[in-house]
């Protein structure tokens, strides 16, 4: 793409942006007409890796704060009825109440040592299994971050519209993503949220972001959280407490007068829901040059 090209397409984007932030009213979050004219649009997009059967608790949070989230899951265990993970139902149900359900391979395998051939199995098989569920996933997350130029290929092959690869964003920075990504098969995230994580810390990554934006055009920093447990249950380290994820999403609320919007992956990436990909014959995946 051309510089020229570029820009116009992120004035665009930044024009729809805000009129969204202004636009929304169904929840206390949305921008008041009390906004700087001068805030510059800072996206944040909530995921929830792996289909752990306590993320579905997180619907309720984000449903009372008027805001959605991008669920990446592993379809074997969930078609298997591993009682530790989501059911389709629930799949379902989160992407009728308005989030996004996307794709992290069927197994939670790392893709980047594998043969071409397996790797797209693994991540085209997990994608037509969530279209056989009659779910509209354009969003892919690489397990482990695990993730190299031939991985990329892999996930645009298999027709999804993006990718992230958890961390890459620091509070030193890099801040955040530009709008659009430089690539938007390998956008980063923050590192991923654990018990020890502090909502201070949280808040700085968006307050950090905030200030990228200021000086970029635009920003995009992305959350990854993995178990919704209350205290006491074990979870392992990777896990936020619903009173926290609360407390978190209150302040997002309180920073959309500074341009702060909560979008899902899709809702940033756009592009249309492509076709099922069958791995061993081609046969309706995107043999295209990836952007």
């Amino acid at each position: 793409m051309s510089a020229t090209g570029g820009s116009i397409r992120r004035r665009t984007f930044l024009a729809i942006a805000t009129c969204s932030l202004l636009a929304a009213t169904g929840g206390s979050w949305a921008a008041s007409t009390t906004t700087s004219a001068a805030a510059t649009p800072t996206i944040v997009s909530i995921e929830w890796h792996d289909g752990n059967r306590d993320s579905i608790g997180a619907l309720r949070i984000l449903t009372a704060h008027a805001m959605h989230a991008t669920w990446l899951v592993n379809t074997d265990p969930i078609l298997a009825g591993n009682p530790a993970n989501l059911t389709p139902k629930q799949l379902q149900r989160i992407e009728t109440t308005g989030n996004e359900v996307g794709g992290h391979t069927l197994d939670h395998v790392n893709v980047q040592p594998l043969p071409v051939d397996e790797a797209r199995r693994e991540v085209c098989d997990d994608r037509n299994n969530l279209l056989d569920m009659g779910l509209h996933p354009t969003t892919f997350a690489y397990p482990f971050a695990s993730f190299d130029a031939g991985s990329e290929d892999v996930v645009h092959y298999c027709n999804y519209n993006d990718a992230s690869a958890t961390a890459g964003l620091t509070l030193k920075g890099p801040a955040a993503n530009t709008v659009p990504p430089a690539d938007p098969y390998a956008v980063r995230t923050v590192n991923a949220i654990k018990k020890s994580t502090k909502l201070a810390t949280m808040e700085r990554y968006v307050a950090n972001a905030e200030a990228f934006a200021q000086a970029n055009g635009s920003a995009w920093v992305v959350f990854v959280f993995h178990h919704l447990c209350d205290k006491g249950v074990k979870c392992g380290p990777y896990v936020v407490s619903p009173a926290k994820f609360a407390d978190f999403l209150t302040y997002l609320q309180g920073q959309a007068a500074n341009g702060v919007v909560v979008q899902t992956m899709a809702g940033v990436s756009g592009g249309a829901v492509k076709p099922a990909c069958d791995p061993v014959s081609g046969a309706g995946c995107d043999t295209s040059p990836r952007p």
